[in-house]
């Protein structure tokens, strides 16, 4: 087992540091000895030394970690656009103020000049979506590896870069392509696309999806609420092949990570956390919230809501609403219209995505 020191942007702009949990792995002759339970109580520990105010993963099955306190929190879809048909249809023309004067140019980028580019656009890119993760500075040289296994028989990555009027970068796109002698079979795969600002990232997107003798193009990790669909005038060129969980969070300080984020309106209410694995991070806390920022702070009090640490992993960044889980028997609700106050609060300004693989 192992982890990276991340910070999580959240809902708001602010960010908090969480500790990436990657690689675990126990020897299938080692199986069901208690390698697991002592490798995640060990990372765990180590995250608390490090005042790390929640742990997240991405799971290889979903019927592990809830058992360590981790819920769903980000999840992704998978998209194929046809090209011919956006082509055929054309971009329906977008709001004055939108999209028209982005201006500047996109242009290829060599790899000896990708890693810098790539830092400082990510480094205005991520806080843009809750969920998202900065990059530490060693993450880049990774990248540039590129390795022909992970490739899944595309050729190496190229990377575009969007400059402004100015000629300053703001915005990139990695992709492969998976080309074929047969007509209308060759196929662009998006790697991630990362801008300043929506402006920017919808040029990019255009862009690729006019790439000569590419007839699909796909992306597998995509935003939950990718605008394409609604930009282009045939919304059935653009086809969701899968959908599925990407992060999975595990609060370690309930108050930090409810006092960091920033909310949808004022009001608050009095949460009980269950925390099956390590009784001493739940308890009863008060939220009392607004557009501004929020106090959170452990209280005596009746609770209004009770939730499990997964689940309140689960509804953190906004991904599932409080009223949801509900429904689905994981939230109690012990004041009426507590749950209505809860999912009004916790409403992001947009869906949480994450495009980091660890």
């Amino acid at each position: 087992a192992s982890a990276y020191s991340f910070e999580l942007a959240l809902p708001g702009g602010g960010a908090l540091p969480m500790s990436g949990v990657s690689e675990v792995g126990v020897l299938p002759t080692h199986r069901r000895q208690g390698m697991l339970r002592a490798l995640m109580d060990a990372v765990v520990d180590q995250a608390l030394d490090r005042e790390e105010a929640l742990a997240g993963l991405t799971a290889s099955e979903a019927t592990i970690y809830r058992r360590f306190g981790f819920g769903p929190a980000v999840r992704f879809q998978s998209v194929s656009i046809d090209t011919q048909r956006v082509a055929r249809t054309g971009l329906v023309t977008p709001p004055v103020g939108e999209r028209v004067g982005v201006g500047g140019r996109i242009r290829f980028v060599a790899p000896t000049e990708a890693e810098g580019v790539q830092a400082r656009v990510w480094g205005r890119h991520w806080r843009r979506y809750p969920g998202e993760l900065r990059r530490p500075d060693t993450w880049w040289a990774m990248t540039a590896v590129d390795p022909e296994e992970d490739r899944d028989g595309a050729t190496p990555r190229f990377l575009v870069v969007h400059e402004d009027g100015d000629g300053q970068v703001d915005g990139y796109a990695a992709y492969r392509l998976k080309l074929s002698l047969v007509p209308g079979e060759s196929t662009l795969v998006v790697i991630e696309v990362a801008a300043a600002s929506d402006a920017v990232e919808a040029a990019l997107i255009d862009w690729l999806l006019t790439v000569d003798l590419i007839h699909r193009v796909d992306w597998r990790a995509a935003p939950p609420d990718l605008p394409l669909r609604w930009a282009v005038a045939d919304s059935r060129a653009v086809q969701q092949t899968r959908e599925g969980d990407h992060l999975w969070l595990r609060p370690l300080d309930v108050a930090r990570c409810l006092a960091s984020r920033r909310y949808t309106g004022s009001g608050g209410f009095v949460v009980e956390v269950l925390d099956g694995d390590r009784p001493p991070l739940g308890g009863r806390f008060r939220l009392d919230a607004g557009p501004g920022g929020a106090d959170c702070e452990r209280t005596d009090a009746a609770a209004d809501l009770t939730v499990a640490t997964a689940e309140l992993g689960s509804v953190l960044l906004g991904g599932v609403a409080w009223s949801t889980l509900a429904r689905a028997g994981l939230v109690a609700e012990h004041t009426p219209g507590a749950l209505a106050r809860a999912d009004a609060l916790f409403r992001p300004e947009r869906p949480p995505y994450n495009a980091t693989h660890f």
